[in-house]
């Protein structure tokens, strides 16, 4: 039993969603969401000023996203824990998530007790992964996929572009220059070995990639 609560930081751009976590979390009494945000730049404005032990943080979100916010997150602030939690199960991209540091990864179509139980997992040290995705994830170490051998920063990128984000979208976004943004669209076409916006769109739907939500 802890001395006082763990203190939590919802980050999900649906506020009925945090609503409903929230309460659920704090049906436990050892933690208790002391922090909110609707999108990753008011999430890290947020840590700058704001002390707390867990981020639970969606990927899907307007502006700069889920993965751009973990990076700068990350960045900034090394020891922060961040439990990635999303309706993208697949395994791609929860490797993606855990390479950029994020503590775990849960999906919401987890039970809500298991996800109680993933927050004081990950404060211990450990790194929960939703089932659904578990297997799959241990599986990909075996599987040479290409879009495997993207860079994180790649791999964002090239998600951006097949969901049908221009250039200049990408590097408003992420915060890089048009030429930048344009130099990883061509390393990424090399790697995954197409020539096109929809090729590259094909492939991404081929393998799950696709943000649907």
């Amino acid at each position: 039993m802890t001395e006082h609560p763990l203190h939590i930081m919802l980050v999900d751009d649906h506020a009925v969603v945090r609503a409903g976590y929230k309460r659920f979390i704090e049906l436990d009494p050892q933690l208790q969401v002391i922090a909110e945000a609707a999108t990753g730049e008011e999430a890290y404005t947020q840590l700058e000023t704001t002390r707390v032990d867990l981020v639970i943080m969606d990927l899907s979100m307007p502006g700069q996203g889920g993965f751009e916010t973990l990076r700068r997150v990350m960045n900034r602030f090394p020891q922060q824990k961040v439990l990635i939690f999303t309706m993208h199960e697949n395994a791609s991209i929860a490797k993606q998530a855990l390479q950029l540091g994020a503590c775990g990864y849960l999906t919401k179509s987890m039970p809500p007790e298991l996800i109680v139980s993933a927050i004081h997992d990950a404060m211990a040290g450990a790194t929960p992964v939703a089932d659904s995705i578990a297997d799959a994830l241990q599986d990909l170490n075996d599987n040479k996929l290409p879009h495997l051998e993207l860079l994180p920063r790649e791999f964002e990128i090239f998600i951006r572009l097949a969901n049908g984000d221009s250039i200049e979208q990408i590097s408003d976004k992420l915060h890089l220059s048009p030429k930048t943004a344009a130099n990883y669209q061509a390393s990424i076409r090399k790697k995954l070995n197409v020539n096109s916006t929809l090729e590259l769109y094909q492939y991404a739907r081929e393998h799950g990639l696709l943000d649907t939500s």
